[in-house]
This record gives C-alpha cells, sequence and structure tokens, in this order.
C-alpha cells in the first residue's frame, strides 16, 4: 500500500509542489498586502518573480520524474510521454509568458496579487489536463481552469470592457460545460464506465448491432467534442473567442492566446486516438467540418478587423482549423502534423504577444497601448529591429518558406493528401494563401505606408526583449533542427 502511495505522490510531483507554493504565495500576499511598508505594489512585484522562480522549480522536478507509463490515483491519472512532453511545454511557455507580462504589469500599474495566483491556479489545471485518464478527472480539471478564467477574463475592474467579456466568456463557458457534462453522464449511463481505459476495451469488445446503444453513444461523444472544441474556440463554437479577446486586458488575453490550447489538444489527441479511434472513425465528418469551418471563419474574419486583439482571435481560429484538420485524418501521420504545428503556433503566438504588449507610444507624460492595426507605420522608423522581428513571425504565422509555419503546414496538408482527402487540401491551400494577404499587408503599413505623423515608440523592456529572443531563437532552431523537434513528437505518440 505505501510503495501504491509512493507511485501516485510521484506522478504528482511537480503538481503538488506548484499548489503548496501558490498556497504558500497566496498566505504571503494576505498578511503583507495589508502592510503600509510592504503592501500593494511592492507585494505584486515579489510574487510574480516568486512565480518564476517557482516555474523554473517546477521545470526542474518535471525534468527528474520522468518515468515509465504509469496509470495512478486509482486510474484517474496517466503518466506517459505524452503527459511528460505536454507538460515540459507548458511550463517553458510559462515561464517565458510570466517574463513577458512581468514589465507590463509595472508599466500598467496592476498591482493585484491575485493575478499572479490566479494565473498560477490556471496553469496547474493545465497540468491536471495533460494527465486526466477518467472523464472525472478531466472534467473537474477542465473547471478548475475556466474558473480562472472567468477570474482572469473580468480582472480589470474599472474596465467595463473586460466586465462584459468575463460575463460572456462565464455564459458561453458554463453552457459548454453542461454539454460536456450531458456527454459524460449519457456515456456512463449506457456503458457504467468513465475510466478512458475501461471504456477503450469496452468499445473493442462490444457489439455494433445494438442500434440505440450505438447511438447514444455516439451522440454522448459528439456532446464531448462540442464541449473541447468550444474550449479551443474551433468554428463554429468560436464566437466567444473574439469578444473575449478584445474586451480582457491585454496580458490576460496573451494568457489565453497561448497556452490552454496545448493542454487540450494533447487531451483531445488521447481521447480520439488513443481511446476511441473506432468511434471517431464513424464521426470523422464532425472533425473535417469543423476544420473548413474554422479555416473559412477564421481567414475571412482576420480580413475585416482593423483591431490587434481581434485579428490575433480570429488568427487563431485559422490555426486551429489546421489542427484539427490533422485530427480529422485519424492517422498517426495527421496526429504527428497537428501536435507539430501546435508546438509551432505555441511559439509565434507567445512571440506575437511579446511584440504586441511591446507596442506602447508616448502620449506626454504617459504612455497608452496601440489597438489598431494601422499604428505600427512609423515602427520601421523608431524601432527596426521590432519592426523585423514581426516581420520573421508574420512570415512564419502565414506559411512561407523556409519559416517553421511553413512546415507545420506542410506537414498537415501532406498527411491530408496521403489520406486522399485531396479537396480539403486543396480548400486548406487555398484559404492558406488568402491568409497570407492579411499578413502581408501588415508588413506593407510597416515599410511601404507613408507616415505622416510619427508615433513615438516606448523603448522595449528587458524582459520582453529576452523572451522576444528566445522566441526567435527557438523557431530557428526548429527550422536547422526539424528532425530533432520531429522525433521528440513522434516520442510523445508513440511512447
Amino acid at each position: 500500500m505505501l510503495l501504491i502511495f509512493s507511485y501516485d505522490f510521484y506522478t504528482l510531483l511537480t503538481e503538488i509542489y506548484l499548489s503548496n507554493a501558490i498556497c504558500a504565495l497566496l498566505i504571503y500576499g494576505v498578511i503583507l498586502n495589508t502592510s503600509y511598508n510592504r503592501g500593494t505594489p511592492v507585494v505584486d512585484y515579489n510574487i510574480g518573480g516568486f512565480c518564476i522562480q517557482i516555474l523554473v522549480i517546477g521545470m526542474w522536478l518535471i525534468l527528474y520524474s520522468k518515468g515509465p507509463y504509469l496509470i495512478s490515483w486509482n486510474a484517474l491519472l496517466v503518466q506517459d510521454f505524452l503527459s511528460f512532453g505536454t507538460k515540459s511545454i507548458i511550463l517553458v511557455i510559462s515561464l517565458l509568458w510570466s517574463l513577458t507580462v512581468f514589465s507590463y504589469n509595472k508599466i500598467e500599474k496592476v498591482n493585484f496579487y491575485e493575478y499572479w495566483i490566479v494565473s498560477m491556479l490556471a496553469i496547474v489545471a493545465m497540468l491536471f489536463i495533460s494527465s486526466s485518464y477518467d472523464f472525472l478527472s478531466m472534467y473537474l480539471s477542465i473547471e478548475f481552469q475556466s474558473i480562472a478564467f472567468y477570474i482572469l477574463a473580468s480582472f480589470k475592474r474599472t474596465s467595463e470592457f473586460s466586465t462584459e467579456a468575463g460575463l460572456k466568456y462565464f455564459v458561453l463557458g458554463a453552457f459548454s460545460s453542461a454539454l460536456l457534462l450531458l456527454g459524460i453522464s449519457l456515456l456512463y449511463g449506457i456503458t457504467g464506465l468513465t475510466n478512458f481505459g475501461d471504456l477503450s476495451k469496452f468499445f473493442l469488445s462490444v457489439s455494433t448491432e445494438n442500434f440505440v446503444f450505438i447511438n447514444i453513444t455516439l451522440f454522448s461523444i459528439v456532446l464531448i467534442e462540442v464541449a473541447l472544441l468550444f474550449k479551443i474556440s474551433a468554428a463554429p463554437f468560436h464566437m466567444w473567442s473574439p469578444d473575449v479577446y478584445e474586451g480582457a486586458p491585454t496580458n490576460v488575453t496573451s494568457f489565453f492566446g497561448v497556452l490552454p490550447k496545448l493542454a487540450l489538444v494533447s487531451l483531445m489527441f488521447r481521447i480520439i486516438f488513443l481511446n476511441f479511434p473506432s468511434l471517431f472513425a464513424q464521426l470523422n465528418f464532425t472533425l473535417i467540418i469543423c476544420a473548413i469551418l474554422s479555416l473559412v471563419i477564421g481567414t475571412f474574419g482576420a480580413l475585416m478587423q482593423a483591431k490587434w486583439k481581434r485579428f490575433i482571435a480570429y488568427s487563431t481560429i485559422s490555426h486551429v482549423g489546421f489542427i484539427l484538420a490533422g485530427f480529422s485524418t485519424l492517422e498517426f501521420n495527421g496526429a504527428f502534423s497537428a501536435l507539430f504545428y501546435i508546438l509551432v503556433y505555441v511559439l509565434t503566438s507567445l512571440t506575437i504577444f511579446s511584440i504586441l504588449l511591446s507596442f506602447r507610444c508616448w502620449s506626454y507624460p504617459t504612455t497608452y497601448q496601440l489597438r489598431y492595426l494601422t499604428d505600427i507605420v512609423s515602427l520601421v522608423i523608431i524601432n527596426p529591429i521590432l519592426a523585423s522581428s514581426l516581420v520573421i513571425i508574420l512570415f512564419s504565422m502565414a506559411g512561407i518558406p523556409p519559416f517553421p509555419g511553413f512546415f507545420a503546414k506542410a506537414f498537415v496538408l501532406l498527411s491530408l493528401l496521403q489520406e486522399q482527402l485531396i479537396g480539403f487540401a486543396i480548400i486548406a491551400v487555398s484559404l492558406s494563401c488568402v491568409s497570407c494577404f492579411y499578413y502581408i499587408r501588415l508588413i506593407q503599413i510597416m515599410y511601404f505606408s507613408h507616415v505622416k505623423t510619427i508615433l513615438i515608440f516606448y523603448p522595449i523592456e528587458k524582459e520582453k526583449a529576452i523572451v522576444l529572443s528566445l522566441n526567435l531563437l527557438l523557431l530557428a532552431l526548429i527550422f536547422w533542427k526539424i528532425d530533432l523537434f520531429s522525433n521528440f513528437v513522434y516520442c510523445m505518440l508513440f511512447f
């Protein structure tokens, strides 16, 4: 019994450490926040620095807790290379994101230490999502993450836009959670099981002649699929994404746009490919429809946007379409392309948000955050290095060779062609060509538009410069060492 408990403890070592550290930080913040000498904003800066240190130690624990394939905590959680790789990437990206928003919080005077506490709790929830091996643990982890997101979206209490974003996210998120719970309940009612492994064995041996049983099972899986597609903002369940991205504070928007999709995509891979491949073979058309709609709505929606955050929201929907296109093949080549795409997407999204958070202009004696796409017209004059970095990222997001985004899209398209989905591949290529227009339009605004009034940009902070340099270095490594990253993704699939 003691040995079993030690194995259970070992698989959750990182999560237990992060949870205890967050509780300690919360007590620390509550005690010192009422102090006249050491209160806000000193507490906020201290807790932000402590969070960065905690994430570094969490990365070290993840690295040394890599072990064999283990199913622990009464088969609620699993430890394998998929969860190990996903957790490692989440913690690395969380660390880089924390460095990015640390200086932003100083300038914007976000003097609420609770911001860091809620963000860290959301990161812990993502780690649990990555290890979920039961519908109960999956549902609780997703709800844990969603509650933190509702709070973060409405965190700027003095802004009616932030309050509206939080309310919209809460109402629509509650509806998707109800669908998820209904799907799990129906599946449990028809099978009496909630564990992924048990359900996988059950559906391998069950007869498909019972019409009512199969239809109820497929309906429950569709409800679960819809809820997960809502969480990753796939069309036609994307209606919350542009409004929440626009209304939430920019540091919160960067959190929504970078981290959550990684954990949820790994969860979708576990459900679709490892546990219910026979069921999703009958529901493959739903993935194809959602992928095409995401590509169409994301591409043409981004064409009509004039604000940065709504533009990134629709661009994200288009990228989610490519991820679903890889999943729609129902083959491991497609799964590899989808996971490789989400890896490149996370890095490029973090880079674009680190650049977006650097778009601050002087309006003496204060500064303000740029909101419109056309405001970057004088960026190449004031900060040519930042402008060239933005060009690299835009080329990668557009899928122009030899940047990493090209290889990510090429892998998806090749997997579609391999499975004879030629029409789907033609649609994806055509819409990718259309998306190049709005990415290159930004480059045209920066380099070739006539400047009537030069905006004086605030110098980029040291933390953002470090993160931006590291992101560009990682993207360059993907290009030069693409075989190394490909092997990493293949290990996530097969071990």
